[in-house]
C-alpha cells in the first residue's frame, strides 16, 4: 500500500498563509485527500471491505481525524446533506405563477441526470454504480436519502399550499418527483455500466425523462390499462 510521501521542513508562514482562511485551506486539503483515498480504497475492494484505518493510512492521517471529517463511513461515499436538496427546493420555490409542483421539480429532475450522460461524468458514474451496488449498506444509505429528500420537498409542498396534518396529496407529489429521479439514476448507471456514454446518453435520459414528466403532469388514469 502507498505510503504518505514524508512531509518537508515545515517554513514559517507569511502572513497572507496565517488566520483563519489558511487553517480551511488545509481542511479542506485534508478532506479531499480522505475523499480521495477512500473512494481508491472502495473501488479497489468495495465499501463493506475496507476499513477506516487502512482510508487513514492511505491519506496519510490518523484515524480520528477520518471521523472527525465524516462520522459515519457511509458519509465518505454521500453527502449529509445532498447539494440537490437545496437546488431542487430552490427549483419549486422560484417557480413562476402557474406552473405546477411537478412539472417544476420534474423538470429539474430530468436536467439534472441528464448531466450524467456527459463524457466527462461517465468514470465517476460507473465507480459509484458499483460501489454502491456492491454495498447493501451503501443501497439502504442511498434509500434513506431519497427519503428525507421526499420528506423535505413535501414539507415546501404543505407549507406552500396550506395541506392540513395528514394530508396525503404534498408526500404523493413529492414521492413521485423522487422516484423519477431515482428511475434515471438507475437508468443512467445501468448505461453507463454497458458502455453506453456521451450524447447517445444524455438523449436516452431526456427523453425517459420527458415521458416521466408527463406522467406526472397528466396523471395515471389513463396509463397500463388492463387490456381484454
Amino acid at each position: 500500500m502507498p505510503q504518505p510521501e514524508p512531509r518537508p521542513a515545515r517554513r514559517s508562514a507569511k502572513p497572507a498563509e496565517r488566520g483563519p482562511g489558511a487553517r480551511e485551506r488545509k481542511r479542506q486539503e485534508t478532506r479531499a485527500r480522505i475523499v480521495d483515498a477512500a473512494t481508491e480504497l472502495f473501488a479497489e475492494r468495495g465499501f463493506d471491505s475496507v476499513s477506516v484505518m487502512e482510508i487513514a493510512k492511505r491519506a496519510g492521517v490518523v484515524e480520528k481525524t477520518v471521523f472527525n471529517h465524516f462520522p459515519v463511513k457511509e458519509g465518505l461515499v454521500f453527502d449529509a446533506d445532498p447539494p440537490m436538496r437545496a437546488a431542487l427546493l430552490d427549483a419549486v420555490a422560484r417557480r413562476p405563477a402557474g406552473e405546477s409542483v411537478s412539472a417544476a421539480a420534474g423538470s429539474f429532475v430530468v436536467a439534472v441526470v441528464a448531466l450524467l450522460g456527459s463524457p466527462e461524468a461517465a468514470e465517476g458514474v460507473a465507480r459509484m454504480a458499483r460501489i454502491v451496488r456492491g454495498s447493501r449498506t451503501l443501497q439502504i444509505r442511498e434509500r434513506e436519502i431519497l427519503g428525507e429528500l421526499t420528506d423535505a420537498l413535501a414539507a415546501l409542498i404543505a407549507d406552500e399550499t396550506g395541506a392540513r396534518p395528514g394530508q396525503v396529496e404534498p408526500w404523493l407529489a413529492a414521492h413521485a418527483v423522487l422516484g423519477l429521479y431515482a428511475s434515471l439514476l438507475e437508468l443512467a448507471r445501468d448505461r453507463v455500466l454497458a458502455g453506453v456514454t456521451g450524447p447517445e446518453l444524455s438523449a436516452e435520459l431526456r427523453r425517459q425523462g420527458r415521458r416521466g414528466l408527463s406522467l406526472l403532469q397528466f396523471g395515471l388514469a389513463g396509463y397500463a390499462k388492463r387490456r381484454e
